[in-house]
């Protein structure tokens, strides 16, 4: 069975559309864990990455194979996969307001904490939907439109910290 290069393009082209706007409706919601409260990527992201990133991968290595009649070089493999690992590496990390402070926890990058006494300013950026929190010891927290609970997020700093969030 051989399928459309074009067709398959389309179709991704109109899903990576519909998750990039469709992730801005929906809100997501934070939930309480023993650890504190967690503030997770939203199930939309989280899902279309772990479908989609596998989907673009196995694309890539059909249309290599299947539509070049050279065998496709070396370095343009390597290229392609070091992306797919910088853009899991960038992924949003899950963070854990705990009852001494802030947390945020990656994949593949070390732990970030900012204890609730060392937060110097709570900045919420109007453009970006994106709010950082920033710690005297030089640790910045940032919590991303694709982060379930923006304005609950701030709210519970405020209520932490004590500090008002700055836009």
């Amino acid at each position: 069975m051989h399928i459309d290069p074009q067709l398959l393009r389309a179709v991704a082209f109109a899903v990576i559309l519909l998750v990039a706007f469709g992730s801005r409706f929906t809100t997501g919601c934070a939930r309480q864990t023993p650890e504190g409260l967690v503030f997770s990527i939203k199930p939309i992201i989280a899902w279309t990455r772990a479908i989609l990133l596998p989907a673009f991968i196995l694309f890539f290595l059909y249309t290599a194979i299947t539509t070049h009649r050279n065998p496709v070089p070396l370095w343009v493999a390597l290229l392609f996969f070091a992306a797919v690992g910088i853009i899991v590496m960038q992924m949003p990390s899950t963070i854990t307001l705990t009852p001494m402070g802030v947390t945020q926890r990656f994949w593949f990058r070390p732990l970030k904490t900012i204890q609730y006494n060392e937060v110097m300013a709570i900045q919420a950026a109007p453009g970006s939907r994106s709010t950082h929190v920033l710690g005297d010891n030089r640790v910045r927290i940032t919590h991303t439109s694709n982060h379930s609970a923006a304005k609950e997020f701030q709210q519970e700093l405020e209520r932490r910290t004590g500090k008002r969030v700055v836009s």
